[in-house]
């Protein structure tokens, strides 16, 4: 049986098993620590609705990931992005993507995904 952790678990363990991944932030987290430097990637957001299946036995999945970049300009967050999209498995889709710059002059990207388990 999946559970919502081991879910969590697969793209944290798909991030940061990325040699292309890791050599361009500094990390992937849950918490980031205090005065982290950039770019990094917070599991953010995860949201579980109804499955397909009528037997109630499969939930949908849908994760946002955070990208943080103090580059000036979108770019960095893009490129981190793309790498993202092609970590991801044939089971896991990219939902969306909006990059805007925070107020505190830093580049934030929200990248949605979304994947299927099972609860058997």
């Amino acid at each position: 049986m999946a559970t919502y952790i081991d879910f969590q678990k697969k793209i944290y363990d798909l991030l940061t098993g990325d040699p292309a991944l890791v050599a361009k932030v500094t990390g992937v987290f849950d918490v980031v620590p205090e005065e982290q430097p950039g770019p990094y990637i917070v599991i953010d957001t995860i949201q579980a609705l109804e499955g397909s299946l009528v037997n109630d036995t499969e939930r949908q999945i849908s994760v946002d990931l955070h990208i943080w970049s103090a580059y000036q300009g979108k770019k960095e967050v893009l490129e981190i992005a793309e790498i993202i999209e092609a970590v991801l498995p044939a089971d896991l889709r990219t939902e969306n993507l909006i990059v805007l710059q925070d107020p505190s002059g830093w580049y934030h990207g929200i990248f949605t995904i979304r994947g299927y388990i099972r609860r058997v």
